[in-house]
């Protein structure tokens, strides 16, 4: 369409807990979208043994480590993003390179570090750290954040911190399909379009009733010099039905 950019936004596969069949309908989508930008919203690895908390003895923790990342790295080759906003899951291996008390620890995080960098370098991603300042992409009056907030007013909050007036705000993290107007000047709007997750696999969150409002899905639209328009993408039937067509009429 012209004056438009097409986007796809997706995120939270959490490495080996990603949902294959959410992963599948999401690559086909992009092949037939075409979207011109393809933002990846972080937290595409789980890294479950470096969270805070976490033991050595954990029976999840070191063996799964490296299926954790391959199967992270699988969904970005199928996906090929050209934005890669880092999450707090990808955050946990800066960290662990940096604090971690066991130096053979530290070392094995930085290779992870380096490795990760070097990949997205290689598919030409435009790369944010997870900070709440500088990581923010913005395309037109869309701007684009992991998420730094969980709670039930976050998709609301990250609108008003991040949306332009007349803008909005599309974040990942919460795992929620959501949307929220914002309190101001011109109006803004949040987005929150799922998680990729296969969300029963998340074990850490069995106790937490709120995961109830965990969906799987993604966010995509059309941005132009004068406006946006984002639509969330879910299982209708429990069938993934999606325009792959978008023109003007």
């Amino acid at each position: 369409m012209k004056g438009f950019d097409t986007f796809v936004a997706f995120g939270d596969y959490h490495g080996q807990h990603g949902c294959r069949d959410t992963l599948a309908a999401l690559e086909r989508h992009i092949k037939e979208l075409k979207p011109k930008h393809r933002i990846c919203l972080g937290d595409m690895f789980d890294m479950a043994c470096l969270r805070k908390g976490a033991r050595s003895q954990d029976g999840e923790a070191w063996d799964g480590l490296l299926q954790d990342q391959n199967a992270g790295y699988m969904a970005l080759e199928r996906l090929r993003p050209n934005v890669f906003l880092n999450g707090n899951h990808e955050y946990r291996l800066y960290q662990a390179a940096k604090e971690a008390a066991s130096g053979i620890v530290r070392e094995y995080c930085q290779d992870g570090v380096n490795k990760l960098e070097k990949y997205l370098r290689q598919m030409g991603c435009k790369v944010y750290p997870y900070h709440y300042d500088q990581g923010v992409h913005r395309i037109g009056a869309v701007a684009f954040v992991h998420g730094y907030t969980a709670n039930l007013a976050s998709c609301k909050q990250h609108s008003e911190m991040y949306a332009e007036p007349g803008g909005a705000c599309v974040m990942g993290h919460i795992h929620r399909i959501e949307a929220a107007s914002a309190v101001r000047h011109g109006g803004a709007r949040g987005y929150s379009g799922g998680c990729m997750a296969d969300i029963p696999r998340l074990t850490y969150a069995a106790l937490r009733p709120a995961t109830m409002r965990w969906s799987n899905g993604w966010l995509f639209g059309v941005i132009g010099k004068r406006g946006y328009r984002i639509w969330q993408a879910e299982r209708t039937n429990g069938k993934w039905i999606l325009p792959t067509n978008l023109r003007e009429l």
